[in-house]
């Protein structure tokens, strides 16, 4: 079916139609016909015309459009009755064109709009710079050729070609014939009236930007971010300068459109490139990784493990990773963790108001999980926090968040004032980390200054000791589930430290693994990434964190926000899921739904999954209704055009009553 707003759209209809496509009907937006040519043309292929009608909302089966409601025009910016539903799978529109006016506009001009007419004309171009055709307003074949002749016979007289005598006379170039429907939007009941297709905005987010104060077409460009897609608003100008425009009670022409800029055609990557800026970070245990045959990733800005071995026994090699450390011992280098010194009379206090969990009196020699929150009670990172000292503390960041962390911490402390040194040790310190059950044999062999046993080293506990004379500071953490130790030590002993554990470790067949594994053994466990698993709306409650938040304590950042979302009715939850090995897996990205069906609505997204050998079973982290967050229910997963039903499941997937992490 075509919906045009010109001649052109007629122009379409014959074409396909002579290319032996059905065109169920030519719905023609305007109340005046065409050229008898035209109808008489689209009447001898059979093609229905409706005048004076809009398409007004179209339906889909399957994800393809099955059939539109056709309704009359009434007046600007409204429907009538409706006229008929029609069946069809395509659907051709031509409302109407924006001139190519990004370079000349670029190069000084002015483009105008003409409100009566629907027509763009483009004034005080630069000295020698001349136009024709339809960029000059003009549309019909004969005149946009005279047009033609007269521009190019003004140039060719300007560059003192004698025998040239062009009628100059720009005025004589008249044309009648208009490109465009002067009002082709119609507002919908159930929205998606989309405006601008790049950036998925609607009617109604040019109409708020405006009634937010919005008024002049540049904000509301920078506001809403129309225009700023791969199109560059060669789709969406026009319509946003009409909605603007009659929000405002201005003409389109006073509205105007936004600033063309360079370039005005997407550049070639070969043109871009050269040297690169990105910084990339390696680890001082990276030559080792290198010898091992690891395959690297990005994360941040370092380069890490992803696995051991060839690209190609990637899966197989990351299971086999994950169940050496769930069997026997591994090791894997986690020295991008950031790192922050707390020092001073005020540390614990320092501590207790940045994070939400209670600082104040955690005993020495402990450790703690450590939750930061922003000032609209948005978690935007978790590390532990070590007291070594009654005055001094050691803080440990995501790996991509550990300088915005410290940039919280001296910024709060700008204001507060308290008596504490805060310093970033991210590069000074590097850190390793063994897990598995044989992990306390392998640091038996290389630390014998600390008692590592059960009763000596409990879960959770912080301990300082020496490796061949080297000092190291010791964590028990759980992160992947298992017995486990983070070992950090001053960077300048890493490579050292990496070895000797390296050779302790051969008499256990210990292997080190990536971060791949790591994920999934995270995963088991149900611990979260922040980042992955989080979004820039994510607070405590969504997910399942309120036991890492001290109730009784007066503020902390974003204490006020996180008490005001978690007293409101709950829209969503972040729950573990868990899904038949048979299955098509789910990926990150992939969107929860209310029910099966075309008409269902998104209700969340998946923020991790991962086939587990442990558990023989796809399991993962996804947000859901709240309707759908207990225990036992199936939701809908859209998976590559398909659905599937996973189970929530309760947290952890792997070992609920952490004794793997206590093994004797």
């Amino acid at each position: 079916m075509v919906l045009t707003g010109n001649d052109d759209g007629y122009m379409t209809a014959i074409e396909l139609a002579q290319q032996g496509v059905n065109v169920a009907a030519v719905v023609d937006m305007r109340k005046k016909k065409p050229s008898t040519a035209l109808l008489k043309a689209v009447e001898t292929l059979s093609m229905p015309v409706v005048m004076g009608a809009t398409v007004y909302e179209a339906s889909a089966t399957d994800n393809r459009l099955s059939s539109v409601q056709i309704h009359a025009i009434d007046d600007e910016y409204k429907v009538g009755e409706k006229l008929s539903t029609l069946a069809c799978d395509l659907l051709c529109v031509s409302s109407g064109y924006m001139p190519a006016y990004q370079l000349l506009c670029q190069a000084g001009a002015q483009l105008s709009y003409d409100d009566d007419n629907a027509r763009f004309s483009i004034n005080n171009l630069p000295e020698n710079l001349h136009i024709a055709g339809s960029v000059n307003g003009i549309h019909e074949l004969e005149k946009v050729i005279a047009d033609g002749h007269r521009a190019a016979g003004t140039c060719l007289s300007l560059l003192g070609i004698s025998n040239v005598h062009p009628d100059s006379d720009a005025s004589r170039i008249e044309c009648d014939q208009s490109s465009n429907f002067p009002w082709p939007i119609f507002p919908h009941p159930k929205g998606r009236d989309f405006v601008d297709f790049d950036e998925d905005l609607q009617t109604k987010d040019i109409i708020n930007a405006t009634r937010l104060g919005y008024r002049d077409i540049q904000l509301v460009k920078r506001f809403s971010t129309v225009g700023m897609g791969p199109s560059q608003g060669r789709h969406s100008a026009l319509a946003t300068a009409r909605l603007v425009a009659k929000a405002t009670d201005r003409t389109v022409s006073e509205t105007g459109v936004t600033t063309a800029r360079p370039p005005f055609i997407p550049e070639k990557l070969a043109l871009l490139a050269g040297r690169i800026f990105n910084p990339v970070r390696l680890t001082p245990i990276h030559p080792r990784h290198e010898s091992l045959g690891a395959h690297f990733m990005p994360a941040g800005a370092w380069r890490r493990p992803a696995f051991y071995g060839r690209p190609e026994n990637r899966d197989s090699l990351i299971q086999e990773e994950a169940s050496a450390v769930r069997t026997n011992v591994g090791i894997i280098d986690v020295s991008t963790l950031g790192g922050i010194e707390i020092q001073g009379p005020d540390a614990a206090e320092f501590m207790n108001r940045i994070y939400t969990f209670a600082f104040v009196k955690q005993p020495v020699g402990k450790t703690r999980y450590a939750i930061l929150t922003n000032e609209q009670g948005v978690v935007i990172d978790d590390g532990v926090a070590c007291r070594i000292a009654d005055e001094h503390y050691y803080v440990t960041a995501t790996t991509s968040g550990a300088d915005a962390v410290y940039r919280e911490m001296t910024k709060w402390n700008a204001q507060w004032r308290l008596n504490v040194d805060i310093a970033n040790v991210t590069t000074a310190f590097s850190a390793v980390n063994v897990a598995g059950p044989l992990s306390r044999k392998v640091l038996e062999k290389v630390c014998d200054d600390v008692d590592l046993s059960p009763e000596g080293f409990p879960y959770l506990a912080y301990r300082e000791g020496h490796i061949d004379g080297m000092p190291v500071r010791l964590l028990r953490v759980g992160f992947v589930g298992e017995l486990g130790y983070e070992i950090h030590m001053p960077t300048l002993f890493a490579l050292r430290v990496w070895d000797m554990l390296i050779a302790a470790g051969n008499e256990f067949s210990m292997r080190p693994f990536g971060v791949e594994a790591q994920r999934l053994l995270r995963l088991e466990k149900g611990h979260i990434i922040i980042g992955q698993d989080t979004d820039g709306m994510s607070h405590p409650g969504e997910l399942s964190l309120n036991w890492a938040i001290a109730k009784a304590k007066p503020f902390y950042v974003g204490s006020r926000s996180v008490s005001i979302v978690m007293q409101r009715e709950q829209t969503r939850k972040l729950v573990g899921f868990k899904l038949d090995a048979s299955s098509a897996k789910p990926e990150e990205g992939h969107i929860v739904l209310d029910k099966a069906g075309n008409d269902a609505n998104i209700t969340g997204n998946v923020t991790s999954c991962e086939y587990s050998s442990t558990l023989n079973a796809y399991i993962g982290l996804a947000f859901v209704s709240i309707e759908q967050h207990k225990t036992g229910t199936r939701f809908p997963i859209r998976v590559d055009g398909q659905e599937v039903w996973p189970e929530v499941v309760a947290l952890p997937f792997y070992d609920p009553n952490g004794d793997r992490q206590e093994v004797v």
